[in-house]
């Protein structure tokens, strides 16, 4: 399971002013396993993912559009830590990604585009 659609859940969860204890007993589980549902930690099943749209009283796409929406690293970070040290390290650790992933399909492309010129 995503960070995100925990996360999500996590907030509308708080938005209805609603308990982690009594989220978990609306879904017949422990708080422990609930937290971890909210953490990202642990797969949820769309019969879950109903069962707390229900209960929130919102349609699951508000819950699974977290998927679709493309938060940057450093977004979470900023969401979680308020520590400046911590979000600057995360915000360039996501740049490096990004040029490794830009890097990596170039090399890919050029790969395929060496093995048409070799035939």
């Amino acid at each position: 399971m995503s960070y995100a659609l925990g996360s999500r859940i996590k907030e509308l969860r708080a938005k209805h002013k609603i308990s982690q204890e009594q989220m978990a007993d609306v879904l017949g589980t422990t708080r422990q396993r609930y937290s971890r549902i909210e953490n990202g930690q642990v797969d949820i099943s769309f019969i879950i993912i109903k069962k707390i749209s229900d209960y929130l009283g919102v349609p699951t796409s508000e819950i699974t559009s977290a998927e679709d929406e493309k938060k940057e690293l450093v977004t979470f970070f900023r969401e979680k830590y308020s520590n400046r040290n911590i979000i600057d390290a995360v915000a360039k650790i996501e740049e490096i990604l990004k040029a490794f992933n830009a890097h990596e399909k170039l090399y890919y492309q050029m790969k395929g585009r060496d093995s048409l010129v070799d035939r």
